[in-house]
Formats: C-alpha cells, structure tokens, sequence
C-alpha cells in the first residue's frame, strides 16, 4: 500500500482572513489516505486559533521566521523538513516562499510550490521586491498557485514569471456547508430593519471607509438599515472614529474576528465588499453560497467572480453615492434580488466548491502537476484580464 505523501503547510499568520481559512480547509479535507499534513507556523508569536489549525494536522511545529536572520531560518526550516521526512511543501506566504523553498532544496524535498492568494502588485511589498523574491524563489520552487486568472496574469505579465509555471486553482468554500449554516441564520433572524454586511479584515485595501460613508448617506435618507461589520485589524480604529463623525454609530456594529460568518451572511439582505485592491476575496465566495446578493467595487478580479455583474452588483471604487444607490437598488427590486443570487450560487457550485479544489491540490501535492500547469498559458491570455 502506497504511503500518504507527507506535506507541510507552511503558514505565516493564524488569523481569522481567506488565507488562514482556506488553509484549515485544506488540512481538513485532503484526503489523508493521499496526503499526512503537517503544519509549520513562520509567525512570531501563537495565536488562538494555533490549536485548531494543530487538531486538524498529524504534526505543527512553530519556526518563526525574523527578518534580520533568514539564513537561521532556512537552516531551522530546512532541519524540520529532513526530520519529519517532508516530501511536499505547499506554502501560503508569497515573498517569504523564496526562502521556505531554499528551505526544502536544502532538505531534498521533491515538490514546492506557493498559493498566491492576494494582488503580489498592490500588496504590502513594493513590486520591485515581489520581482526579486519571485525570481530568487525560481530554481528552488516547482510553481505559483494563483487564486484567480486575474492575479496568474499579475504573476506572468506583472511580475515577469514565465507562464508554464504558474497554474491557477480558484479560491474555494464549502458552498453547500455554508448554504446550510446561512440558512440557520436567515431562520434566526430578529431584525426588522435592514442588514447590510462587510466580512474583511479592516486595513486600509478593503476601504471600509467608503462602505461607511454610503450607509451613512443612507441613513440620513431614512431607511432603517444595520451595518454589521465582521473582521478586524490596524484600522479598526479610525473606522469607529468615522462612524462617530458621521453620526451613525449607533446603527453600526462591529463584531471583530467571527468563525459564524455563514449565519451572519444568512440574516443579511446584502453583502458588500468595498475595497480597491483584491485577490479574490473569501467574502464573495461565502456571500454567492450564502443566497445574499453581492454589491463589490469593479475591480478585474470582481468582474471575474460576479461575471462583470450578472451575478452581483459592480460600483466604481471610492465611491460611496454609487455604493449607496446600489444597495437601495438591491433592497426596492426583489426580482433583481432573486436573479443575483441564483446566479452567483450556480456559479458558486459549479466553480468554487472545496470539492474541486481538494481534487486539485492532492493531484498536486502527490506530483501530478501536468494536469494543473500544462496548457494555461493560452486559456488566461485569451480572457479579458488585465493588469491594472
């Protein structure tokens, strides 16, 4: 009998954002007949959820990776991956990748690869930096794992990579899990007002500021609305502070870091996301199987997911009056409501489901990977996706 290929997840954060979720959906669905997994935390200090992410894999060891001393790093992971007899490394920190696959050559680990799940153009590194780390990862990482056709063409077209080595596998949710909690949700609902929801960590990209401003024109046009805002993060703050400055604190919420974001989606009338820079938010794919319709800022990679708005409403970024006069679209057109929704979850089913992308990765990870990297090159350059 073939043994489980032995597979470490390397992880940089144990947050409640897509990343850190997509992760321990991962751990929990591959199949451990196919795949033992292993998780190698590079953060610095343990969270909360560092139990849930050790209960759902055979091994977690924690190997904090600190800036001045990446060679004591490389050396510390690359010991860990001989020890414990690694023969996969699926890594979920893009930049860091290139010194965890230095880490696994040096350990003769016989596959690497990264999951890129944000824009490697407009995140936290300059895209200078993204172009040297992903050119030093090269000769020691087997390929990209792009979340989205639209972050792939940042990756070939952006970043220089050569395109027979990136392959895409779409962000993913367990759709009919998260339709049945959303359910559960909508059954327990007490609201009589309207419920608009936001689920993303609060920085300054996902721009909660705007979806702030637009309930607030909102509210002082009368409706009788709630703005629930699951997540958390550096500009939890300031987004309180503006609520006070608008004067409608008191119609919204902040729930912080939430793992019931499925039965929040359930007692809601409309999903918002507002930000400017995206890879392909979770928070898309959990509304589309929630049954809640979406309104999202057009970006290249919402247009993609909501196909150019047949299956969500699209606003132009930074605009709060756009933002509101689409939710009270949404909230005064029940036909319009209907048709979104049943949209969004068709495609939702068809393209985002756990079950497609376990398939994926464990053909991965188990070394078939011309299946996943062989004829893409020509499939994303033909869509109408660019970089912007």
């Amino acid at each position: 009998m073939t043994e489980p290929v032995r597979t470490a997840h390397v992880i940089g954060a144990l947050n409640y954002g897509g990343v850190e979720t997509c992760a321990l959906n991962l751990l929990r669905e591959l199949p451990r007949s196919l795949i033992e997994s292993r998780v190698y935390f590079t953060g610095e200090a343990l969270t909360d959820r560092a139990q849930e992410f050790a209960r759902a894999a055979a091994g977690f060891k924690h190997v904090p990776f600190i800036t001045p001393h990446r060679v004591r790093f490389i050396r510390r992971l690359a010991e860990s991956f001989r020890a414990d007899r690694i023969e996969a490394v699926l890594c979920y920190s893009f930049g860091n990748h290139a010194w965890v696959s230095m880490a696994a050559a040096i350990a003769r680990v016989s596959r690497c690869y990264v999951r890129v799940g944000g824009s490697p153009l407009r995140g936290a590194m300059t895209r200078l930096k993204c172009i040297v780390l992903s050119h030093l990862a090269r000769p020691f990482c087997g390929g990209e794992i792009a979340q989205s056709y639209q972050i792939r063409q940042e990756l070939v077209a952006g970043l220089g990579l050569p395109a027979r080595r990136v392959c895409v596998i779409e962000n993913f949710v367990d759709v009919f899990e998260v339709a049945r909690r959303a359910a559960i949700g909508r059954a327990m609902r007490l609201d009589a007002a309207g419920v608009i929801i936001m689920a993303a960590r609060m920085d300054d990209a996902k721009d909660h500021a705007t979806m702030i401003k637009a309930f607030a024109e909102l509210i002082r046009e009368g409706l009788a609305l709630r703005l629930r805002l699951a997540g958390d993060g550096p500009a939890r703050a300031a987004h309180e502070a503006l609520c006070r400055a608008e004067g409608v604190e008191s119609f919204v919420e902040f729930l912080g870091a939430r793992s019931d974001v499925p039965e929040l989606l359930g007692a809601s009338d409309v999903a918002v996301l507002s930000t400017h820079t995206e890879g392909f938010g979770l928070a898309m794919a959990e509304a589309m199987s929630a049954g809640v319709p979406i309104v999202a800022t057009s970006l290249a990679v919402t247009r993609e997911v909501l196909d150019e708005g047949f299956s969500g409403l699209l606003v132009p970024p930074r605009d709060p009056h756009s933002l509101a006069d689409a939710i009270k679209r949404l909230l005064a057109d029940p036909a319009l409501r209907e048709r979104l929704v049943s949209s969004a979850f068709e495609k939702a089913a068809r393209r985002y489901d756990i079950g497609r992308a376990i398939q994926e990765y464990s053909l991965l990870l188990a070394g078939t990977r011309a299946h996943l990297f062989a004829g893409q090159s020509g499939s994303v350059l033909s869509r109408s996706v660019r970089v912007q």
